[in-house]
């Protein structure tokens, strides 16, 4: 609930500030995620900081999105800045699949939580390994989102494709849950925080199992993709879920547009460091992170006004 009144309390106040035209004069969109989301509340507290640093800017707008198609949409300038996984970046940066060409007019700003890919069926499914998703009923995620990218890449690690399953979804949270509960699915990919509420929700009402990677197939996507690392979900993150599963994660990153001006990429960079405390009481999965962790070299150009910011802080050298 208090969580909730929190986020109330920012959009009223954001509302408040973006119509207030005699006194903002800069634009500012945002490419975050659907308000059910992790990501949104988020957005929605980077950019109330933003606004309390500078306040000419006006006219802030929040837009829905996913990993995938923000940057699209970033690197085409229909935002300033917004969320991404690091893994897709580096593919937009390259012109890897899922993307047609090369994505060159993004820039890195700092990095936060990371998204650990959960890979799940229920308990009683005989379903152990990645090779026992043959000729079974899969949800890979929602089109756009970072999932069904690491779902294909899993597969394509184990020489399979969807054409070795009998259906593939792209259904939301919600609806896999729904499905799975109902016996319509037999297994799921999210890449997503963790703990993760829809999946804490279905591990109260279904047995259910994870199902961990193997070293030398995280190996090889990591080196396919250092966006990509090493991960564990630890024993108890899910009801009855008793040993770490060990899996594969990607940070979110916070991108801009090359022309995003150097005081706004600034103003973000700073606003996010040094106003962490704040940030946490919006987002839970920031709580173990120090500011150490929200700088990463994957090998993503910097935006100068994020430069600006690391190096006068000594973060960058």
């Amino acid at each position: 609930m208090y969580k909730q009144s929190l986020l109330i309390f920012f959009l009223m106040l954001l509302t408040a500030c973006s119509n207030n035209d005699n006194a903002k004069q800069l634009e500012l969109k945002f490419m975050a995620a659907e308000q059910s989301g992790a990501w949104y509340p988020l957005a929605v507290g980077i950019t109330q900081v933003m606004i309390r640093e500078m306040p000419e800017l006006g006219n802030v707008s929040i837009l829905p999105g996913g990993g995938i198609s923000n940057v699209i949409g970033i690197d085409q300038g229909q935002a300033q800045i917004g969320f991404s996984q690091a893994s897709s970046v580096i593919d937009a940066l390259a012109g890897n699949p899922p993307f047609r060409s090369k994505q060159s007019n993004i820039t890195y700003l700092l990095s936060l939580f990371p998204h650990k890919t959960h890979i799940l069926a229920p308990a009683n499914s005989g379903i152990n390994t990645i090779e026992d998703l043959s000729g079974k009923r899969i949800n890979v995620g929602t089109k756009g989102l970072l999932t069904e990218d690491v779902a294909r890449r899993i597969l394509n690690a184990y020489g399979m494709s969807y054409e070795d399953m009998s259906s593939v979804q792209n259904l939301s949270f919600s609806d896999s849950v729904v499905q799975m509960k109902d016996g319509r699915l037999d297994a799921m990919f999210w890449t997503s925080p963790a703990p993760f509420a829809v999946l804490s929700d279905l591990s109260l009402s279904v047995d259910i199992k994870f199902l961990s990677l193997p070293e030398d197939k995280i190996t090889a996507l990591s080196a396919n993709n250092p966006g990509l690392t090493r991960a564990i979900i630890p024993a108890g993150t899910y009801h009855g879920v008793d040993k770490d599963v060990i899996t594969i994660q990607s940070p979110i990153v916070l991108i801009a547009n090359n022309q995003t001006s150097e005081e706004i990429a600034y103003i973000a960079t700073r606003g996010v460091f040094e106003n962490i405390e704040e940030l946490r009481l919006i987002s839970p999965y920031l709580i173990d992170m120090d500011t150490e962790d929200l700088i990463h070299d994957f090998g993503i150009p910097i935006h100068p006004g994020a430069r600006k910011y690391l190096s006068e802080t000594g973060r960058l050298k």
